[in-house]
């Protein structure tokens, strides 16, 4: 039958929930195979089991069989579909098998020691022993996941199989996510993640987290320093903090390259340079950044620092760079620029999204407590260069190059990193993008670009009992 052998996942029964955990991440099998001193079979247990045992107040220092399930599906060697189906009845695979994906079983001789595993479709086919067919990753919550980057993801995350979960106020409404909500493998808590009720609910089950929420942008962090840091970094903690007990390793932090600051314009900046912030905004993605990955145990960070974003999305943004360039070059016929000479470094929202795609299907070793710059080295503009291309995008825009407004922030980014170690490139351009709004214009879809709803800082304003922002 030629198993594939998959030793990372063979445990004792005196294994500890920690350390089974720690198993299954680095294996990416989603479950554990327990075993005696001779390899024979006593139980599994899946990562579900153990989010549930520690549900039901079982320690994280108790031993495995606590929460093992003692009579598993199990192949032999010899087996092939009709063997599977003699031995089990379509009911009895239905119900062991995941609500999305296969069922992974081991794999045992006629003695009953384990010599592998595979994976087992709901039909009872028998299917490679690839660790990684299935992915580790099933289901994800995407906290703010309503918001400009959250609404792209979600469609990303749908196309490619996964369950997804969404946890947001909804402060924007519901029009970015709304789309999603035929699909079965969608849900929507509608809720504050500073909650810790909310937080628990909105968890169970989940196998990774991306954190999209909170204050964006540095005029609307500015707006109230207190709140900033109730949502940009306490509520951080706390549903990492709830992560880690409950053994949801794989946690996705979204921050921001303006965490570089005013930087010096020579060689780009890597993610092992001196940050130098100049907003609350960046200070506390700085604080949330090093609260993250001083955790440890288990629990595997990964923090994107993302260039500045644009493009088109289900949860439209006019208050970013390209975007509202391009919404007054179509409604004003003008470019304005004021300044112009600083540097910022670009990616368009699919691009964005994607990259937390690449870091939740990569072995968990390769993004554990990892720091990614998000964007492309050829998308490092100034600003001036960006009203530019914008100008001759849109027919009859003119640039309107005006004095300087003070802004200390520049800085030009390296994004080697995350090539290099995950093989993400963009695939989209300022000039695209261009095209794709100009077509969304001529559609008449934006009636308003000023209006609030598009404005993270106009509703910061607007919206006194505000809950959260999302990216």
């Amino acid at each position: 039958m030629g198993e594939t052998s998959q030793t990372d996942a063979l445990v004792d029964r005196s294994t500890t929930l920690e350390e089974a955990m720690l198993a299954i991440d680095q294996s990416g099998l989603g479950l554990v195979v327990v075993v005696d001193d001779d390899r024979r079979l006593v139980g599994t247990a899946t990562d579900g089991d153990i989010r549930r045992g520690i549900l039901d107040g079982v320690s994280l220092d108790a031993p495995i069989e606590d929460v093992m399930n003692e009579d598993p599906v199990v192949v032999r060697e010899s087996w092939g579909h009709s063997d599977v189906t003699d031995e089990y009845s379509p009911a009895r695979l239905q119900r062991a098998s995941p609500e999305h994906g296969n069922l992974v079983v081991p794999i045992v001789d006629e003695d009953s020691a384990v010599t592998g595993v595979r994976f087992l479709t709901r039909n009872g086919d028998i299917i490679g022993a690839n660790s990684r067919l299935n992915g580790a990753v099933k289901t994800v919550l995407v906290v703010g996941g309503a918001g400009y980057i959250g609404s792209v993801l979600c469609g990303q995350l749908l196309d490619r199989d996964y369950t997804v979960r969404v946890l947001d106020p909804l402060l924007f409404g519901d029009h970015g996510i709304s789309q999603y909500y035929e699909n079965d493998r969608f849900t929507l808590i509608e809720g504050d993640m500073r909650s810790i009720e909310t937080v628990m609910e909105a968890i169970e089950g989940v196998d990774a987290v991306v954190h999209l929420g909170g204050l964006v942008g540095d005029p609307a962090s500015s707006l109230d320093p207190s709140r900033t840091l109730a949502l940009n970094l306490h509520s951080v903690k706390l549903v990492a903090n709830i992560c880690k007990y409950h053994q949801i390793n794989r946690f996705l932090f979204a921050s921001t390259c303006s965490v570089y600051g005013k930087g010096e314009i020579g060689d780009l900046l890597t993610e092992e340079d001196d940050l130098n912030p100049v907003s609350l905004y960046a200070r506390t993605k700085i604080e949330s950044e090093r609260e993250l990955l001083a955790m440890n145990g288990n629990f595997a960070p990964t923090i994107l620092r993302m260039a500045t974003v644009y493009g088109l999305s289900p949860r439209m943004r006019f208050d970013l760079v390209v975007n509202v360039l391009n919404a007054k070059a179509h409604t004003e016929g003008v470019v304005p620029i004021f300044g112009g000479d600083q540097f910022r470094p670009n990616v368009h929202v699919a691009d964005a999204a994607r990259a937390y795609v690449h870091c939740l299907e990569a072995p968990i070793e390769d993004v554990d407590h990892e720091v990614f710059n998000v964007g492309s080295n050829a998308q490092n503009y100034r600003i001036e260069e960006i009203g530019r291309i914008v100008a001759d995008h849109v027919p009859g825009a003119t640039l309107d190059l005006q004095a300087d407004k003070e802004d200390d922030r520049s800085y030009r980014v390296d994004f080697s990193k995350i090539e290099r170690t995950l093989g993400y490139q963009t695939t989209h351009s300022i000039e695209s993008a261009c095209d794709e709004l100009g077509e969304a214009f001529d559609r008449g879809e934006f009636h308003d670009y000023t209006d609030k709803v598009y404005s993270n800082y106009k509703t910061a304003i607007e919206d006194s009992d505000i809950e959260a922002y999302a990216d």
